[in-house]
């Protein structure tokens, strides 16, 4: 009997300590890349190909209020800011939780020689407003955008898909097509086709790199 109780513990081990790591890994360092919609604070989870980032995520966020409006003059400059949270469980984010975490906000990109300007302030998550799971192949002939409206701005969305793709957000006034879908690869191109469509667009965000 104890011979047949330790074989079916030395079984069922392996898949229980697979399940606590699987649940621990959605804990981390979650950076994010931030932008505005006029006095809306915005926040894109910086994805990867990797489970548990494989999610392009956009939060709605709120600042302390000195904090809030100095990053917004910056963003206004189309200069870039990310944001590093302490670690805290992505599926917060994923399952659309209001939270609030402590994080830096960095000039530049955190991972790339960018330098801390506010240092441990709390930020709260307030919304979501855009969730997609990067799960599907894609098209190598077709680049594909989601639209997403906020204020008066609509925030054009790049499915990532599979490699070499890139991670991009563009920001337009006019409503676009849906679905929205350009000639791949349309990292460097997109702008110049929306122009052809008559539609004006500015580049908010764009990543090649962790996506070849």
């Amino acid at each position: 009997m104890r011979i047949a109780l330790m074989l079916i513990f030395l079984i069922f081990m392996p898949s229980v300590a697979f399940t606590a790591e699987h649940q621990h890994s959605y804990i981390g360092n979650h950076g994010m890349v931030l932008f505005a919609a006029d006095d809306i604070l915005l926040a894109s989870h910086l994805p990867l190909y990797q489970p548990p980032h494989n999610y392009q995520l956009i939060y709605q966020l709120t600042l302390p209020a000195k904090a809030q409006q100095a990053v917004l003059d910056y963003l206004g400059t189309e200069k870039q800011l990310t944001l590093l949270p302490e670690q805290f469980d992505l599926q917060k984010l994923i399952n659309g939780e209001n939270f609030t975490a402590r994080a830096a906000v960095y000039y530049d990109h955190f991972e790339r020689n960018g330098r801390v300007w506010f240092e441990d302030i709390p930020v709260r998550f307030a919304r979501q407003l855009y969730k997609r799971p990067i799960n599907q192949p894609g098209s190598a002939t077709e680049a594909r955008y989601d639209v997403v409206k906020i204020n008066q701005s609509y925030f054009l969305i790049h499915q990532i898909a599979a490699k070499p793709s890139y991670d991009q957000i563009l920001r337009t006034e006019q409503a676009p097509p849906q679905p929205l879908v350009l000639k791949a690869p349309a990292d460097i191109t997109a702008i110049q086709q929306l122009n052809a469509m008559g539609i004006q667009a500015t580049e908010v965000y764009l990543d090649t790199a962790d996506f070849q």
